[in-house]
């Protein structure tokens, strides 16, 4: 394999398990198109504080899994998307607050060097990955 190809295949597997948005960034239309939320003003620090706060942005996997009741009170123009708070191994997020709370920052575990940054009450938010490209397959017995 070409390092051309394997690391297409790293980054669509990252893409896959770590690209996460803050819930309300996008909605989905009535028509089923997704686009970004032009009145997305950010969560507030408490919101911010939660995994099930924020999405992987990727089509979901995990949604036909919850129960019926679960989904039902579900807003289904911003909840279309897997939260965090369902990835396994529990634990492989971790949220933490800078700044005096000005900053939030959602780290992952699997692939250390992912980090999610949101400004709480804007609508500022980013990502970025900076790491080896190898995925922590210790974690569960680090946990």
């Amino acid at each position: 394999m070409k390092e051309e190809d394997r690391l297409a295949a790293i980054i669509y597997r990252m893409e896959e398990e770590v690209v996460i948005v803050p819930r309300g960034a996008f909605i989905r239309m009535y028509n089923g198109q997704v686009v970004r939320n032009k009145s997305f003003e950010g969560l507030t620090c408490a919101e911010a504080s939660k995994l099930l706060s924020y999405f992987h942005c990727r089509p979901p996997v995990n949604m036909s899994n919850k129960p019926l009741a679960e989904r039902a009170k579900l807003d289904k123009a911003i909840d279309f998307l897997d939260t965090i708070e369902d990835d396994n191994p529990e634990g492989c997020w971790v949220i933490q607050f800078e700044r005096g709370g000005n900053l939030v920052l959602v780290k992952s575990l699997l692939w250390i060097g992912y980090v999610l940054y949101h400004l709480p009450s804007t609508n500022k938010y980013g990502s970025i990955y900076v790491g080896t490209g190898e995925y922590n397959i210790d974690l569960p017995f680090m946990i």
